[in-house]
């Protein structure tokens, strides 16, 4: 699974029993322990003293979700969104579910119904960024990636992806930008270092290049000992 779902829902309920209140806070336990066949249990046996409890059905798609029961996931998520349709939440996780089956288009649709819900979600566009670019979308991607960062989020994800697209443009100055951006927020990205030696190589910049290809060689990039016995051996 490539992301992590958001789990905690606030919802207001009309009625909910002690019986179903419990059982759906020890689920909340074991979905917080990683434990989620077993919160699966739990969350089952709020519906069976409350079917018409929501917060169950969001919990318990989370944890299908998490089991790779995507089939399940899908069918709670769409329970949720025909009796909440505005609930973003519920859109963005969906997507994430789509995302991870390989359906791009609907995760797209998602992630945008989400920020058409709540247009800070800045996730939804990090999240929408990373599909967008799967499927080439590159000016879509950048502009996904931009407004997250204008938002306020910082991932290496985003500084690495934006400066994949630099470089495919030949901005690499940009490009070296990014993936220094990206080695701050995590030191042991090996794949940013790799990216930013070989946009410093194109550059004639060779020794900072090879500076950053031998990190990546030592972090166990191969192709970074390959990019090596190229350009300096």
């Amino acid at each position: 699974m490539r992301y992590v779902f958001y789990f905690l829902v606030c919802w207001v309920s009309v009625s909910c029993t002690s019986k179903a209140k419990q059982a759906n806070k020890q689920g909340m336990h074991y979905i917080r322990q990683g434990m989620y066949d077993q919160a699966i249990t739990e969350f089952n046996n709020t519906l069976s003293h409350d079917a018409e409890w929501l917060p169950a059905y969001y919990n318990r798609a989370i944890s299908y979700a998490n089991t790779g029961r995507y089939k399940e996931a899908l069918h709670d998520f769409d329970f949720l969104l025909s009796v909440c349709p505005g609930h973003a939440e519920s859109y963005f996780n969906r997507g994430v579910v789509y995302e991870n089956r390989g359906l791009y288009r609907e995760a797209i649709r998602d992630y945008s119904q989400t920020i058409n819900l709540q247009p800070a979600f800045r996730k939804a566009f990090h999240y929408r960024g990373l599909v967008r670019f799967r499927v080439k979308d590159y000016d879509g991607a950048l502009a996904d990636y931009n407004k997250a960062i204008e938002l306020g989020l910082k991932e290496t994800d985003i500084y690495f992806s934006r400066g994949v697209i630099m470089q495919i443009n030949g901005k690499m100055e940009a490009a070296i930008h990014d993936y220094s951006e990206a080695i701050s927020l995590d030191p042991s990205d090996a794949r940013s270092y790799y990216n930013r030696g070989i946009a410093e190589f194109s550059r004639g910049e060779e020794t900072e290049a090879r500076n950053d290809l031998e990190i990546a060689s030592r972090l166990g990039f191969e192709k970074a000992k390959e990019a090596l016995d190229i350009y300096f051996n």
